[in-house]
């Protein structure tokens, strides 16, 4: 059995690994189309920090792991261009050199790239933000350069978590999001104190930004002219796809079944390419992230040795990132999703102490959502200091379990001063949201 895979970084080199860990003897072929291996791109932020650490410390595996310890025939610079279902070929590209590969299964692992602005292509002191590449352009960028005002374009997860790390390292920042708000799937409660927090620490954030035009260290705006020595743009990421006659979704994400099977039997996607099913409206969404491209990875690989018999268990929609002192987590439906639903939901505010009588006690906002009729927890999201993502994946697990606000009020969690109060933040919430609806 010869299995391709077009793309090596998060669910790809997983699912490689998954189909030589159960059949040594199968042919796995990864073609990455850049010069990385698998990296962890979470932690790409952070690495900023480091000047003298090199981004590839963010690799997973060594190319020398990936082929002589795993048996991957892993080739970077290789480039797909065209396939041919019928034929079960694909075209790759090796720098000048194009040949044809035949495959058994195919899968596609391509990911997502960056929604780009024209304007900033081609701009040396303008950088994209999205893979190891991008990052070691920065780093090189911010050691030739003195670096003192940095300017953000977009105000998603990954730029929040830029403006602490260059804030950190001495500079000025300023972000300009298009949009009217900031962290659109977050209520208002939660983008409040985010706001805050932004004002606090002397970012200067602007809203409702047009760009106009872009000359070497200067901006024009609808709004005013921004100066700044770098300009880092994350404006949101599209489904990697268009080269793929497979049937397609939402972004134009591939479509997939439970078995990370695309519409052509022999032909499974993984990964950002793909939507993703959601366990609460029994559906598939366009929810990009590491953790889910790898879990789609091993199913797919299952599912390519012994036949389709393994389902993907789904998601939740949980994610969380660290704003300064502030953690952000979300899990299960926002709002804005379920009044696009028609859901008929309660929603339920505290405000808590994260541990019981000891030091390095922390603040902590907690939003539950459940639905008026079956009680079932739809959503939460929370905001706070200390603790606060471990108590986002307990409430995840609650709505992967379909359990109500009754159940969940109840549950029986660990408590010791140094970590919880007696009651634990999400049962306090769930307990009041239980006295709301009598």
């Amino acid at each position: 059995m010869k299995i391709i895979i077009i793309g090596g970084i998060a669910g790809g080199l997983t699912c490689a690994s998954n189909i030589k860990r159960k059949k040594k003897d199968f042919e796995v072929i990864v073609f990455e189309k850049g010069g990385d291996v698998s990296y962890g791109a979470c932690g790409m932020p952070y690495n900023l920090m480091f000047p003298n650490i090199p981004a590839e410390n963010l690799y997973a595996l060594s190319l020398d792991e990936i082929v002589n310890k795993r048996g991957i025939d892993y080739r970077l610079h290789h480039e797909v261009l065209d396939m041919n279902l019928n034929s079960k070929t694909v075209i790759v590209k090796n720098y000048e050199k194009t040949f044809q590969e035949k495959y058994d299964k195919l899968v596609i692992a391509t990911g997502a790239k960056n929604n780009k602005i024209p304007i900033f292509n081609n701009e040396q002191d303008s950088f994209y933000f999205k893979t190891l590449e991008d990052l070691k352009n920065i780093k090189q960028y911010l050691q030739n350069n003195e670096v003192k005002v940095v300017c953000l374009i977009g105000a998603g997860y990954v730029n929040l978590e830029l403006a602490e790390v260059f804030k950190g390292l001495g500079m000025k920042v300023i972000i300009l999001e298009k949009m009217d708000r900031i962290l659109p799937a977050f209520c208002d409660e939660v983008n409040e104190k985010v706001y805050h927090k932004i004002k606090e620490k002397d970012i200067d954030l602007h809203l409702n930004i047009d760009i106009i035009s872009k000359s070497k260290g200067q901006l024009e705006t609808n709004k005013a002219i921004f100066k700044a020595d770098m300009f880092v743009i994350s404006a949101g990421i599209t489904p990697n796809s268009e080269l793929f006659e497979v049937e397609k979704g939402i972004k134009n994400a591939i479509k997939v079944n439970r078995y990370q099977q695309t519409n052509i039997e022999d032909v499974y996607a993984v990964g950002d390419v793909t939507l993703a099913y959601n366990r609460i409206i029994d559906d598939y969404v366009y929810y990009p992230l590491g953790t889910t491209a790898n879990k789609q990875g091993r199913v797919a690989a299952h599912n390519i040795v012994y036949g389709n018999t393994l389902e993907f268990f789904g998601i939740v929609q949980t994610a969380v990132f660290k704003f300064f002192e502030y953690t952000v987590a979300t899990t299960g439906l926002s709002e804005f999703q379920m009044n696009q639903l028609g859901i008929d939901f309660d929603k339920t505010v505290i405000n808590s102490h994260t541990r019981g009588s000891y030091p390095g006690n922390g603040r902590l906002k907690v939003i539950l959502y459940h639905n008026r009729k079956s009680r079932k927890i739809l959503g939460c999201q929370m905001i706070g200091e200390d603790v606060v993502a471990k108590r986002i994946d307990i409430v995840a697990t609650a709505i992967s379990m379909g359990i109500t606000i009754d159940d969940f009020a109840w549950i029986d969690l660990s408590y010791s001063p140094p970590f919880s109060p007696v009651w634990d933040p999400v049962l306090i919430a769930a307990q009041k949201a239980i006295k709301k609806t009598k």
